[in-house]
């Protein structure tokens, strides 16, 4: 091996991660935050292009910058397809699991074929967290990043992020056991667009913190049939009047005929 060939190694690492620093900079890669299954494999991708061009003198230093660029580029907008494709986002992603609802264990979610989940790692963690009664969790849950979150008995209800940058959240939604109808609802007594929101937090059971796009904060309780304002007391009936045409046919023909009945009684024969 000679000099020229350490030298020009050398500055095959150095232009490396020079543009990998540059990639990580640009991508706010070097904060810290759990990894996705496309950086993991990535990385994997990343060393084997470094490695293999690093010990060949065939690829000049041209066509390794062309490879790691465009190695980085397809890492980039994968990333990108999965946060913005649903259907992506749910098959790459990791997804949060419940293992302990309402004070019991979640015994599907230990059986699904897709979730390596172990009892045993969780009473460990649980241990590790000052916890060593099951009984004293009412909500446990592991998060995408591995971690576990735990929510004692008395210490309150989990919150759900309803919705995420201008996007429903379905699965935070079906966990708070409301409906997308409900989160509309929300929006239209606080008088806000779908659009225009940046974050939508449940939490309490009944109360709302509703971020918007502009940063303006709203905090207030959720709006139900009870308390929300004419105009929406009309929409509500107007809503069910429709889901229901045919009930409501069939009570005005019946209100017609008593009232016709009532106007021309039938004479029955006397005994």
């Amino acid at each position: 091996m000679t000099v020229e060939t350490i030298v020009y190694g050398l500055l095959k690492i150095f232009i490396g991660l020079s543009i990998l620093l540059v990639y990580l900079r640009l991508t706010h890669g070097s904060q810290a935050g759990p990894q996705t299954p496309i950086d993991t494999i990535g990385n994997f991708v990343i060393g084997g292009v470094l490695g293999g061009v690093l010990y060949s003198t065939q690829i000049s230093v041209f066509y390794f910058v062309i490879y790691m660029v465009f190695t980085l580029c397809m890492i980039q907008l994968l990333n990108v397809a999965t946060t913005k494709i649903r259907f992506l986002h749910m098959a790459v992603r990791e997804q949060r699991v419940p293992v302990i609802t309402d004070g019991d264990i979640d015994i599907k979610s230990f059986q699904q074929t897709d979730v390596a989940l172990d009892l045993k790692r969780l009473i460990a963690d649980l241990r590790a967290q000052g916890i060593y009664d099951l009984e004293e969790i009412e909500f446990a849950q592991i998060e995408p990043s591995g971690a576990l979150s735990v929510i004692r008995k008395g210490d309150g209800v989990p919150n759900f992020a309803l919705i995420v940058k201008g996007k429903l959240d379905t699965r935070d939604i079906a966990d708070a056991h409301k409906t997308e109808d409900w989160v509309y609802l929300q929006l239209r007594a606080a008088g806000v667009e779908l659009e225009d929101v940046f974050l939508m937090e449940f939490k309490n059971g009944n109360r709302l913190l509703i971020l918007l796009n502009d940063g303006t904060n709203i905090r207030r309780e959720v709006a139900e049939a009870s308390n929300m304002n004419d105009k929406e007391e009309e929409w509500r009936e107007g809503v069910e009047e429709a889901s229901a045409p045919d009930d409501t046919e069939d009570s005005e023909k019946d209100v017609a005929k008593h009232s016709a009945e009532d106007a021309h009684p039938t004479n029955e024969p006397k005994a």
